[in-house]
Formats: C-alpha cells, sequence, structure tokens
C-alpha cells in the first residue's frame, strides 16, 4: 500500500519555504508598523499581501535554477519594506532605520531587475548602475538627514537623528535634488534593459519586455507619489501613505517577474508537444533541427548527427573536426540515446544556458525524433560520401585531361612535327621522283595524322582553357560556331574543375542548338553570384527538345550533377529552348 503524500503535488518544499519567507516578511512587516496598522486595517491587509507576495516571489525565484540572484536580491527588498514601516513607531531609532531601509528597498529592487535572468550583472553599465544606486539612495539619504531635522521628515523631534547641520532651504535643496537623481537612475534603469534587447535572444527578449514595462510602471508611480513630500515639511501620517502607495506601485514588478517565470515553464510543460506539431512526416534530420530552432528561438543553431564513428551535419556531409567547442556566444550540448550512446550535438546560443530545463526538454522531445531517423542520417553520410567521391573523380578527371592534351601538345605533336621536317628535307634531296612523290604522300598523310591530333588534344581539354580561362576558350567556340552566339562571359577565372565541366556543358548545348533547334541565334551567358555559377544557353529555335537518356543533354546533366550542380531546360514548342547550369558555390572545394 502506497503512502499517502503529506502535501499535494503542487506545495513542493520549494513552494514552501517561499510561503516561510512571505510569512515571514509579512509577520515582520506587521509588527514593523503596529501603532499605524491599528487605525487602518485596510491599509494594513494591502501591505501585509503586497509585502508578503514580494517576499514570496523572491522566494520562488531563489529557489529556482534560474534568476536565483534577482530572487535573493527581491527578499531582501520585501525584508527592507518590512523594516520600512518601523517609522510608525517615532521613537527612537526607528524612523532613522526606516528611512534607510526605504533607500536599501528601491536599491535592491533595481539590482534585482539587473540581475535577471542570468544572476549576473552584465556590463559595465549595469556595474555602473549599481554603484550610482547606492551612492545615490544611501549616500543622499544620508545627506538629507545630516541636513534636515526630524521634524522636517515628518518624525517626533525626540527620536534619534544625526542632524549635523540642520537648514531649511538646504534641506528642501537636497530634496530636489535627491529626486532629480533618482528620476535619472530610473531612466538609466530602463534604458539599460532596453539596451539589452537586440543582443539578446527570443526566448530573454520575451522576458526582459515585461520586466521593462513593469520597472517604467511602478518606478514612474513610486517617483510621482515620494514627489508629494518635496518643497515642504511633511507628517508622519503622509510619510506612512507615501510607504503605502510606493509599496503597492513596486508589487506590479514581483507579478511580472511571477508572470515571466510562469510563461517559461509553460513553455517547457508544453515543448515535447510543440515539437510534435512542427516534426511533420516525413521525419528528417533537417526538420528536427527546424523544430529546435522554432521552440528555442535560435536561428542559428545547427545540429550534427553522429553516424559511422563520426558527426555529420543535416545534408550528411562529415565534420572534419570534432564538435566539442562552440563558437564565441555559442555552446554544444551532447544527445544521446536511451543506452547512453552518442546520438547528436547541438550548437545553441550561449545565452540558452539560462534556460535549461526548456531545452532539456526539446532536445528529449528531439531525441526521440532523432533515434527515428538515425538510420537515415547513416546513409545521407554514406550518399554524401559517394558525392564525395564523384567530385573528386571530376577533378581528377579535369586535371588529367589537361596533363593528357600537354602530353601530346608537347611531346607526340612535336616529335610528329620533327618527323614532317625530317621528310621535307627527304623530298628535296631525293632524285629519283617516284622517291619524291612517297616522300610527299607521307609529308601529308602526316600532316593530317598531327592535324586529327590535335583536334584530339583540343577535345580533351583545350589549351586556351588552361591558360587564359573559360571566357576566351568560349569566345574561341562561338567564332567557329555557324550560329551567331551573342556572349555574357565574366573576366574572372574559376577552379579547373568548374572551368573544364562548364566548358564542355555549354559546348554540348550549343552543339544541341545548332544541329537541332535550327536556331538564328544563340545566347550563352556565365553569372558568377554569392551562392553559386549559372550559365545559361538560349536560342530562338524550334524548342520542343526532350533529354534523350542516351544524348548529349543526359551526358551535359550527369557532368554537372557530379559537381552537385542541376540542369533545367526548358523547351516550350516554337518558343526556342533555354538549358540553365547551376553550380554550387562550394563546387569542387
Amino acid at each position: 500500500m502506497r503512502p499517502v503524500p503529506r502535501w499535494p503535488p503542487w506545495l513542493g518544499a520549494r513552494v514552501r519555504r517561499a510561503l516561510a519567507v512571505g510569512a515571514a516578511v509579512a509577520v515582520a512587516a506587521l509588527a514593523c508598523g503596529w501603532p499605524h496598522w491599528r487605525a487602518q486595517p485596510a491599509a494594513a491587509a494591502v501591505t501585509l499581501v503586497c509585502c508578503g507576495g514580494f517576499a514570496v516571489a523572491g522566494g520562488l525565484f531563489a529557489a529556482g535554477r534560474t534568476g536565483r540572484g534577482t530572487g535573493a536580491a527581491f527578499v531582501a527588498a520585501a525584508a527592507a519594506w518590512a523594516v520600512t514601516w518601523a517609522a510608525a513607531w517615532n521613537t527612537g531609532a526607528a524612523p532613522l532605520v526606516s528611512v534607510f531601509a526605504q533607500s536599501v528597498f528601491f536599491a535592491a529592487i533595481g539590482v534585482g531587475v539587473l540581475l535577471y535572468p542570468g544572476g549576473r550583472l552584465e556590463g559595465a553599465a549595469a556595474r555602473l548602475w549599481t554603484a550610482a544606486a547606492v551612492v545615490i539612495m544611501v549616500g543622499g539619504q544620508a545627506l538629507l538627514c545630516a541636513v534636515s531635522r526630524p521634524a522636517w521628515n515628518g518624525f517626533a523631534a525626540s527620536v534619534a537623528w544625526p542632524a549635523l547641520r540642520p537648514e531649511h532651504e538646504v534641506f528642501h535643496g537636497v530634496q530636489r535634488g535627491l529626486a532629480a537623481a533618482m528620476t535619472v537612475l530610473a531612466g538609466a534603469l530602463v534604458v539599460i534593459l532596453v539596451a539589452r534587447l537586440p543582443r539578446t535572444g527570443r526566448l530573454d527578449r520575451a522576458l526582459t519586455v515585461p520586466v521593462a514595462v513593469a520597472v517604467t510602471f511602478g518606478v514612474t508611480g513610486a517617483l510621482a507619489v515620494q514627489s508629494t513630500l518635496i518643497g515642504s515639511d511633511a507628517e508622519l501620517a503622509d510619510v506612512l501613505d507615501v510607504y503605502l502607495f510606493q509599496g503597492v506601485f513596486a508589487t506590479v514588478l514581483p507579478l511580472a517577474f511571477l508572470g515571466t517565470a510562469l510563461r517559461a515553464r509553460l513553455a517547457e510543460l508544453t515543448v515535447a508537444e510543440r515539437m510534435q506539431r512542427l516534426l511533420v512526416a516525413p521525419v528528417s534530420v533537417a526538420r528536427v533541427r527546424d523544430a529546435l530552432r522554432a521552440v528555442l528561438g535560435d536561428g542559428a543553431l545547427d545540429l550534427w548527427m553522429w553516424a559511422d564513428g563520426g558527426y555529420v551535419d543535416v545534408e550528411g556531409r562529415r565534420m572534419r573536426d570534432a564538435p566539442a567547442g562552440g563558437a564565441a556566444g555559442r555552446r554544444r550540448h551532447q544527445v544521446r540515446t536511451s543506452g547512453g550512446e552518442p546520438l547528436a550535438t547541438v550548437d545553441l546560443a550561449a545565452a540558452l544556458r539560462d534556460h535549461e530545463p526548456l531545452v532539456e526538454a526539446a532536445l528529449i522531445a528531439g531525441g526521440r525524433a532523432l533515434e527515428t531517423v538515425r538510420l537515415q542520417a547513416a546513409a545521407q553520410a554514406n550518399l554524401e560520401r559517394a558525392r564525395e567521391a564523384r567530385e573528386r573523380l571530376v577533378r581528377i578527371q579535369a586535371a588529367e585531361r589537361e596533363r593528357l592534351a600537354a602530353d601530346l601538345k608537347h611531346s607526340a605533336q612535336q616529335r610528329l612535327h620533327a618527323l614532317e621536317e625530317m621528310l621535307a628535307r627527304l623530298e628535296d634531296a631525293a632524285a629519283d621522283p617516284r622517291a619524291r612523290e612517297q616522300a610527299r604522300t607521307c609529308r601529308r598523310e602526316l600532316a593530317e595524322a598531327v592535324a586529327e591530333l590535335e583536334a584530339l588534344a583540343r577535345g580533351m581539354h583545350p589549351a586556351i582553357l588552361a591558360d587564359a580561362g573559360l571566357g576566351p576558350a568560349m569566345e574561341l567556340v562561338a567564332a567557329r560556331t555557324a550560329v551567331p552566339v551573342h556572349l555574357d562571359l565574366p573576366a574572372g577565372r574559376f577552379p579547373p574543375e568548374i572551368e573544364s565541366t562548364l566548358y564542355f556543358a555549354l559546348c554540348e548545348a550549343l552543339t544541341n542548338a545548332v544541329k537541332h533547334a535550327r536556331a538564328d541565334a544563340i545566347h550563352l551567358a556565365v553569372r558568377p553570384g554569392p551562392d553559386g555559377i549559372a550559365a545559361e544557353v538560349r536560342d530562338d529555335g524550334v524548342g520542343g527538345a526532350a533529354p534523350d537518356p542516351g544524348g548529349g543533354l543526359a551526358g551535359l546533366t550527369d557532368r554537372v550533377r557530379a559537381l552537385r550542380g542541376r540542369v533545367t531546360v526548358e523547351s516550350p514548342p516554337g518558343e526556342g529552348t533555354t538549358v540553365r547550369i547551376d553550380l554550387p558555390s562550394g563546387a569542387g572545394a
């Protein structure tokens, strides 16, 4: 028989501790302000609820995974707020402690806001603001006490007060100066929060915006209430009313923080459902990556699968370096199977470290899908290796064509030319007419063989392509074409395998246009771009071209696909034919 749980599931140890802190702070506020609360039960109820709620919110944050620094600062602020009500006793050192507790209350709130959500004072501006807040709030209050008497602040003349040099006009001047400094301080806090937005991820931005709005509202209200005490001597009742309204305005902050925390918690609870909704069939590694990007708000998130003893990207390309570290502002998280084996590595924004529960929930949901497609990733990796092998083969073929063409030109052709010259001298030296005729016949046959050899060398790899590049080579081909060819060619060079592939593909397209399209004009263009190289051969012929499995267009397509490119043919009947060749910018790299 299972034991009956002592507490309901929603009332865990974390919540109970936070409630205990809130109750303790509320009791302290009740004790500190008791002389006032006896005549103001409604104000007492509002203040105790706000003060206790402030402490509960801080306790919940302090016990959570994120926002611990903010939670500790809010608990300190709630305690200071409780002590602020000691002014109600209006005797001894209680009023003096009260005014400094009020300063600590506002300073602690500001620091808590700046610590959210990472628990660190990020940047010089945040640290400078914290130092300025201590100087203005605490130091300014000390100066205000030094130049005033307790009665001017609404307290009994007999209370303990460090009135070093009280002067009425100076007191009001310091009041106005301190109010102006606090206004600047509040505005700077809002500016710092807003300035963080472009540098934060989508998740942090969703948390920061409500906080910035709450800070603006709460601080504006608190300053407006505080201004009612400036310029005239206050009464104790006025001071306590200001405390009441300032506390109510300040309570907007923990409510905003609790709202953002609840939103983050709901995101954690629903992340699996959102992942499943995004992972529509057919599931693939790329779909899992895109789903993680959407759920975690990280558009640069990347994913590598473990396949055949190494990591591969979503396209199946093997990583040269093990994904152990990460770029600046990034971090990498390993995903393992239920059996503890490597499954994937995810590259995440470093800012997501503050949302670890959400990340874990998303990766668990995504990990299930990744286990489903791990065979697909292995097959993709094998296919990618085959593509890489084809690319290497194309590069080797291009280099071998160029070498053979050079060998024919510099070796065999030179020797044949030397033999032709020897036959010419033999013809001139022969006295027998029959011998001269035979030498002439040999020279003619040899010249035809040399011409055929030169044509073979040009077919293997034209010398002008190797020496001058694609542009001059295509200009020479266009000049020899029976149909006028209008050229639009770049001046730069491409890698040898790119130039070789484009040259033979474009020559094949020109040949087809001349032989089959019965065109009057042909337009040929090659345009390099950031994403790749686009080449186009367009004619004004009869159209209706269809790739033949054994024809030239099929061979052209195979040659281009070997470098991860593609060939598209548009040939409506009677409207000409357009052959477009696209090669990726990394082809042949």
